[in-house]
């Protein structure tokens, strides 16, 4: 996945065998298999993958998201080769992060949002309905992948059957640990998006990718190469947020009829709910590369180390959260890094939000009922993101 690293200079037991896209479930809870890390050292180091830290801790895991300074966002993908940005923003630090965020942040603004919400709600209506009559489905195939491709293709001006071209390679990016499977598909995707913003550079449109190629980045224009890392940036950070988190919000309604029946009788309450959700449902497990050696709790990090700090950890830490594996709707500290934090939070988390409520407002008005089909059972995967990979639902 990314060169060998040799080892810090720490104790035996401070290293652990710890492989991020091989983290196992606890009766079937990929979080609860998470949280089993709790166990051990706050900090620890493991040789998989290349080699890097592991920050358990809350308190760690949040100071970390905020210093820019000496983290650096260009290990967010856990590679430490240096090269051109594969990612932007996304791999950028200050000033030059900043200067991207200027032009994007509008690009995904809330009152944008609220604009696309009806055509969301539409296409959300359109799958539903095409499998409702069926009394059952596998629910990512029919509905996790393809509704939120199918949003954001539509939201970038693009037309929603490129996703069927897409969409293997999007999954191969967000749970492969081959790097070579990895390298790969996240060429296909680049040469799809390269072909659209050529496209726009010779006949302009007024949409995302339109006012992409032409965007002015601080006091100069974007380059080519800037501008199709960002959409490839844009296009992934919409897509595994979303995906994955209806794959477990659905999974934990169809195995707790008591939480779900709280939504049915109070729709109102659906907003509150997708919080808590996404706290006990933490996503991404990115990282960030050590620009120079420091002490950091009781360890020392070398220059160029990678540090990864997951999402879930913090949500489910207990010093954060008390009983943290358990749902309540109505607890009162939601305040999750599902989305991250500082500079660096999520840019399209209004757009994240929209979809998931979309999605919980129209399958419980037309589906109020429904559960794991007999026979069947959930697979979950974690990786760059935590996954539901296999959603077997009946009603």
């Amino acid at each position: 996945m990314t060169e060998a690293w040799p080892l810090p200079d720490v104790s035996a037991d401070r290293i652990v065998d710890f492989d991020f896209f091989d983290v196992k479930p606890v009766d079937g809870d990929l979080h609860a298999g998470w949280k089993r890390y709790f166990d051990g050292p706050e900090i620890f180091y493991t040789p998989r993958n290349g080699g890097h830290w592991v920050v358990t801790r809350a308190d760690h895991i949040y100071e970390i998201f905020r210093d820019y300074e000496n983290f650096s966002n260009s290990g967010i993908a856990l590679f430490r080769e240096p090269g051109e940005a594969r990612f932007i923003p996304g791999e950028l630090d200050p000033p030059m992060h900043s200067d991207f965020r200027k032009h994007l942040n509008p690009e995904l603004s809330p009152r944008r949002i609220r604009a696309f919400e009806e055509q969301a709600r539409e296409l959300t209506r359109e799958l539903i309905d095409g499998l409702v009559d069926g009394r059952e489905c596998e629910f990512q195939s029919t509905i996790g992948h393809r509704m939120p491709i199918y949003n954001f293709l539509v939201f970038l001006g693009l037309p929603k059957e490129d996703s069927e071209v897409l969409l293997p390679d999007v999954e191969i990016i967000g749970r492969s640990g081959d790097f070579e499977a990895f390298s790969k598909a996240l060429g296909a995707v680049q040469a799809y998006l390269d072909a659209r913003l050529e496209e726009r550079r010779q006949t302009p449109v007024d949409d995302f990718l339109g006012r992409l190629v032409d965007a002015d980045i601080g006091d100069r224009k974007i380059t080519p190469h800037e501008a199709r890392v960002c959409s490839l940036n844009v296009l992934l950070g919409g897509l595994d947020t979303v995906t994955a988190s209806m794959g477990f919000f659905m999974n934990f309604l169809a195995r707790n009829p008591g939480h779900r029946q709280q939504l049915v009788d109070d729709p109102e309450l659906i907003d509150e709910a997708m919080e808590e959700l996404l706290r006990r449902h933490g996503i991404f497990n990115t990282a960030r590369l050590v620009k120079k050696e420091m002490a950091f709790g009781d360890v020392v990090f070398r220059e160029r180390d990678l540090v990864m700090i997951p999402t879930a950890l913090y949500n489910l830490d207990e010093r954060r959260f008390p009983d943290s594996l358990s749902v309540d709707f109505r607890r009162p500290d939601k305040n999750h890094l599902t989305f991250a934090a500082g500079i660096h939070r999520c840019l399209g988390s209004n757009f994240a939000r929209v979809q998931i409520k979309v999605l919980l407002q129209e399958w419980l008005a037309r589906i109020p009922d429904f559960g794991i089909a007999p026979g069947k059972d959930t697979i979950v995967q974690s990786g760059r993101a935590n996954a539901v990979t296999h959603l077997p639902l009946a009603w």
